[in-house]
C-alpha cells in the first residue's frame, strides 16, 4: 500500500471537486449578475423591440416576462420590507449598483480560488 500515492489521489479528488463547485458558482454568479441588469435595463430594451411588434404579440410576450405582481391590497397579511431598501439619510442608493458590486466581489473571489485550485493539481500532476 503506497500511502502517499493514495494521500495525492484523495487530495487531486479533493481539489478537483471543489474546483468544481467554483466553476458552478462562478457560473450562477454571471447568471445573478444578469438578472440584476435585466431588472434595471429591460424595461427599456422592451420599449424598443416592442415598438417593432404588433400589439397582440407585444400582450403575449409582456405576460411572459412581467408576470402579475401580488397586491398587498389582495392579501391582507402580505408584509414586504427590504433593510436595504430603506436609507434614513434622505440619499437615494441604487440597490442594483450595491449588489452588482457584490455580485462582482463574490465573482472576482471565485475566480481567484479557481486559479489557486487549478495551481494546486498543476503542481501535483509535476511531481
Amino acid at each position: 500500500m503506497d500511502r502517499e500515492a493514495i494521500a495525492r489521489e484523495v487530495r487531486r479528488r479533493q481539489v478537483q471537486e471543489t474546483l468544481e463547485f467554483e466553476r458552478e458558482r462562478e457560473q450562477t454568479l454571471k447568471e445573478q449578475i444578469e438578472i440584476v441588469i435585466t431588472e434595471v435595463e429591460g424595461k427599456n430594451v422592451d420599449q424598443a423591440v416592442f415598438a417593432r411588434m404588433s400589439p397582440e404579440d407585444v400582450e403575449i410576450v409582456e405576460a411572459e416576462l412581467s408576470p402579475p405582481s401580488i397586491e398587498s391590497e389582495e392579501d391582507t397579511s402580505f408584509f414586504f420590507e427590504r433593510d436595504d431598501l430603506i436609507n434614513l439619510d434622505d440619499e437615494y442608493v441604487d440597490p442594483h449598483a450595491e449588489e452588482l458590486a457584490r455580485l462582482n466581489a463574490e465573482l472576482e473571489d471565485c475566480r481567484r480560488r479557481q486559479r489557486a485550485f487549478e495551481a494546486y493539481l498543476d503542481a501535483l500532476r509535476a511531481e
